[in-house]
């Protein structure tokens, strides 16, 4: 028993994964879009959208203070857009400082730690 134990203390400390097991291994889940870091793919989750890539810490937020400071949800179709164009086209945004709404453009900025957005204003 001693062996097996010391056997699989050492399995476990000296793990690796084996790379390309994404291959052989598909995710079952919806691929939202591509991954803006690393490539790979970006799915759904309860609390926001991830990259699949196990390297790679991107992730969109469903939680979002931009979006909800405009009363606005990061849905999968917004998230959809936002890694397939970079932007977004949101109507009826909140602004705290008049209590009125506006149209706007978000756009995605991901400066490879934190994904940010900056807003755009459609004058005309």
């Amino acid at each position: 028993m001693d062996g097996i134990a010391s056997l699989v203390t050492e399995l476990v400390g000296t793990y690796q994964p084996v790379s390309g097991w994404e291959v052989l291994f598909p995710s079952n889940k919806e691929r939202i879009g591509i991954c803006p870091r690393c490539g790979g793919a970006v799915i759904e989750s309860k609390k926001g959208f991830f990259c699949e890539s196990p390297n790679c810490r991107f992730v969109l937020w469903k939680d979002s203070k931009f979006f909800s400071a405009k009363k606005k949800a990061l849905t999968k179709s917004v998230a959809a857009a936002l890694l397939k164009d970079g932007q977004v086209k949101l109507k009826g945004c909140w602004s705290e400082k008049t209590g009125k709404t506006y149209d706007a453009t978000v756009i995605l900025k991901d400066d490879g730690e934190r994904a940010n957005y900056k807003l755009v204003f459609n004058n005309g």
